[in-house]
């Protein structure tokens, strides 16, 4: 019987035919990703909160409907939520809390504010609707009373 010979395998150099990735290759295409995620997440972020704010305006265009109703039927806009039926303060996608901030005979007003991951949105916060007399709508948000800074109320 002949002993058995244990061999040592040493690490072989790569062969430059082999396919494979260099550690400079890899870490250049890691920094390039990396890149591209920076200026793409903030961008795609921005987009969804946009998209969500249709949360807000179908809340308060809701809201609006709801006044007419009340006002035909007692003669005055509604100053609480309750008094329209509102189980919640809440938008339908629950991403804004709605408020009545002004309420009488000839005009009302509301706001939204974003709540959650939606209240990264200071740009538009809060939403605003305002209804003056019989037919006007004044669509506002951000700090003025009277602008829409980011064109929140657009498409």
């Amino acid at each position: 019987m002949t002993p058995s010979i244990r061999r040592c395998h040493a690490v072989r150099p790569r062969n430059p035919q082999q396919p494979g990735w260099s550690l400079t290759e890899l870490l250049v295409v890691l920094a390039i990703t990396g890149i591209l995620a920076a200026i793409a997440v903030p961008t795609y972020q921005q987009q969804q909160r946009q998209a969500r704010r249709s949360d807000a305006r179908a809340a308060l265009q809701q809201l609006l409907l709801d006044q007419a109703r009340h006002r035909s039927q007692h003669g005055s806009f509604a100053s609480q939520l309750t008094d329209l039926a509102w189980s919640s303060d809440r938008s339908p996608l629950g991403l804004y809390r709605v408020q009545i901030t002004q309420a009488d005979t000839q005009s009302h007003a509301a706001e939204a504010w974003p709540l959650g991951v939606q209240s990264a949105d200071t740009a538009c916060s809060p939403m605003r609707l305002h209804w003056q007399d019989t037919a006007t709508a004044i669509y506002s948000s951000g700090p003025g009373m009277d602008s829409d800074p980011a064109r929140c109320w657009g498409p």
